[in-house]
């Protein structure tokens, strides 16, 4: 497997590593000292010190998003991972010294050691890995890759290709599926699926690559029946997103295996409860400490300009788009011959005052009662007139999606700048899509990031907003 190679090329240079620190520790010690005798030195105290520093080591490569470790030879890549695993071990370090109060430790050694060791991480980041690969996979462990399918797909796969063969990885040509009579570029044009056994036995094939799923289960059975008969490893391209046009999730439930359309954080009622949290959080002081003061405010301003109800209650759809009753301040005039149209810039029904109260976003303030109500949530889609919803479904076949999470005050697509009025088709679509990618990736520190961000939309508002 080639995931299997991956991870374990990087394991081993992480091992390598880890070998080449402790033999720059050891050395470096009685260099910083200036003497080779370091009997009055606490030998077992600098040892547990240099166990911490392998710990530091193999934490940053582990706590690492790139998993990609010797497998790449980029200069600055070599030295971002260096770097990162220096940083960690000397924090490692430190806070040990500190920790101790230890006074036995040289001072010198361990602050000129972080340099050096960076020096050597850095070497075996560039040069390792070519080493590492072809003592790993080498002679015996190469493999002879056939690749089968499609032209087309198999052409996607040139670049990913190239990259493995530091992996032991060579291809010997291509199965066509399809009748392609132009260039084969880099592949060498070996024959057809009915050709598969002959093939095999003639290059001496070690794995076969199916560029995609096959759309008719005996071609299927063929290759893994040819394949487990003559030994050669069968790995087949997930091509399902080009398939079903869009993501796809795949997870498993009790030896069932499925595939989904997108992953839904929310629907683990623990993640719920987290964001029912900070909801609550959020929604309680603003309604028990600024709503009073805002809704005085708004009263004295419509009293003087558009003398009417404070509040307007429209109908909205919610998660899974069951109706609510959404409270919002009234910055319009009471004589409002087309409630349901959507505010523009330079609106003639938004009374003297009530266009500041918009940009301020003042007047969403009394959906924090739909926040306590559970009809909301502080993060989440915008809910629009149920009217509107029905509008948008129509030209975006996604659009309904985004009733699958409860709406919020502000949203993904708010701070992104996708907010006001939707004039064109790709505004509504701009904001579905942040909608959607928002509901399939949550989470509470996201939630956090959201809302400290609309806050600072609220001082200092975009212009978008009005």
């Amino acid at each position: 497997m080639i995931v299997s190679r991956v991870k374990g090329i990087a394991k081993l240079g992480v091992a390598s590593q880890c070998l080449v620190a402790t033999l720059v520790f050891w050395l470096w010690l009685p260099v910083s000292q200036g003497r080779w005798e370091l009997r009055d030195l606490d030998l077992h105290r600098y040892g547990l010190y240099n166990a911490i520093l392998i710990i530091g080591i193999i934490f940053a490569y582990a706590t690492a998003a790139d998993n990609r470790w010797f497998t790449q030879l980029a200069f600055s890549a070599a030295h971002r991972h260096a770097l990162r695993q220096t940083v960690f071990a000397g924090g490692f370090l430190l806070v040990l010294v500190n920790g101790e109060k230890d006074q036995t430790i040289s001072r010198i050694f361990l602050f000129t050691l972080l340099p050096v060791l960076y020096g050597f991480l850095s070497e075996t980041e560039r040069f390792f890995p070519s080493f590492l690969n072809k003592l790993s996979f080498g002679g015996i462990r190469r493999q002879r890759v056939l690749m089968a399918g499609c032209f087309r797909n198999a052409a996607n796969l040139r670049g990913w290709l190239a990259s493995k063969e530091m992996l032991g990885y060579s291809i010997a040509g291509l199965l066509c599926h399809d009748r392609f009579d132009g260039d084969v570029g880099d592949f060498k044009l070996l024959g057809t699926a009915e050709d598969l056994e002959r093939i095999i036995d003639e290059q001496g094939i070690t794995q076969v690559i199916l560029a995609e799923f096959p759309q008719f289960g005996h071609l299927l059975t063929h290759y893994s029946d040819v394949c487990e008969r003559h030994g050669v490893r069968l790995q087949i391209v997930c091509d399902f997103e080009r398939t079903l046009r869009h993501p796809v999730s795949m997870f498993e439930d009790e030896g069932v295996r499925f595939i989904g359309l997108r992953a839904e954080p929310l629907e683990d009622p623990f993640n719920r409860l987290t964001k029912r949290c900070l909801d609550i959080f959020v929604a309680l002081p603003v309604v028990l400490f600024i709503l009073p003061f805002t809704t005085l405010l708004v009263a004295v301003l419509q009293w003087r300009c558009s003398p009417g109800p404070i509040f307007i209650r429209q109908l909205r759809s919610g998660l899974q788009n069951h109706p609510f009753v959404i409270y919002k301040y009234r910055t319009m005039n009471v004589a409002n011959d087309d409630p349901g149209r959507q505010a523009a810039k330079g609106d003639s029904r938004i009374y003297p005052g009530g266009q500041w109260l918009r940009k301020l976003s003042v007047d969403e303030l009394p959906q924090f009662i739909n926040v306590l109500l559970c009809d909301m949530s502080v993060v989440g889609p915008r809910p629009h007139m149920i009217e509107h919803d029905e509008h948008f479904a129509q030209g975006l076949m996604n659009y309904p999606v985004r009733a699958n999470v409860k709406p919020g005050i502000t949203g993904l697509a708010q701070v992104r700048g996708f907010r006001g009025e939707t004039k064109t088709a790709n505004d509504v679509m701009k904001r579905v899509e942040n909608d959607i990618y928002y509901l399939e990736n949550w989470s509470f520190l996201w939630d956090c990031a959201i809302i400290l961000r609309t806050i600072g939309q609220v001082v200092i508002p975009p212009t978008t907003a009005f």
